[in-house]
Parts: structure tokens; sequence; C-alpha cells
């Protein structure tokens, strides 16, 4: 039985977001909620029509070179958090749960590495429509 628990547990931990992808390991960077002044970390967007058959891949860091991690279909609403160096791609917050509330719409007191409830990754800068913030 105590196995049994153990697979278990261990099982749930792996697949929870915030050990699914180690953070600062071969490539991975966590997306940064920015604390300036009284402004929430993140604006609220959308991902832009992808047509019939696209998507946007979801990268662990700002690298094209990086395995995608999941994707989302043009109409999803993101957060857009943060940019890469070059403003090539950008850091979101996401959920496929209308009803969650992720936690980057009020200023944080301090940069935070954000790591749920909801995902986050990395998309190409424009694939995202800025739509408030």
């Amino acid at each position: 039985m105590k196995k049994y628990v153990a697979a278990v547990t261990l099982a749930i931990l792996a697949a929870h977001p915030a050990f699914a992808q180690p953070a600062y390991t071969q490539g991975n960077d966590p997306v940064t909620l920015s604390a300036i002044d009284d402004l929430d970390p993140c604006s609220y967007g959308v991902i832009a029509d992808q047509g019939p058959e696209g998507a946007v891949n979801v990268y662990s860091g700002p690298s094209l070179e990086l395995e995608p991690v999941d994707y989302i279909s043009g109409g999803q609403a993101v957060w857009i958090c943060e940019s890469s160096n070059d403003d090539s791609m950008i850091g979101i917050v996401y959920t496929f749960d209308d009803n969650m509330d992720c936690g980057v719409s009020s200023p944080v007191a301090e940069d935070t590495d954000y790591f749920g409830p909801c995902q986050s990754g990395w998309i190409v800068a424009d694939a995202a429509e800025m739509q408030a913030g």
C-alpha cells in the first residue's frame, strides 16, 4: 500500500506545472511578474487568428530552439507579462478554464517568477494581440 501511495503522489507531482519544467535548466526561463509601481504585472490579450489548421506553440523559455510544451489556438485569452531581450517572444500566463483566476491582475510587491495556478510559457511576440493594460 505504501508503494501505491508513493507512486500516486509522484505521479501527481510530476503532472503539476511547477514540476513539469525544471526552472532555469535546458533553456527553461519562467515567466516573471514584474513589480512596477502600482501597475498590474501582466496585460490582457488574445491569441491572434492562426488560420484553419494553426495554433501557436508555447515554449518553456524565450527561444524557438526549445521543444514546444503546449499550443494555444486563435482567440484564446492570455495574460502578457514580459518580453524577451530582443522583443521577439513574450512571456504569457494562460488557462483553458474560464473560471480560473491566474493571480496576475493585481500589482506584486517584488519581481517573482510565475509558477501557477495557471499555465505559463513563451510564444512568438506577434502571435498575441494586447486588448487591455
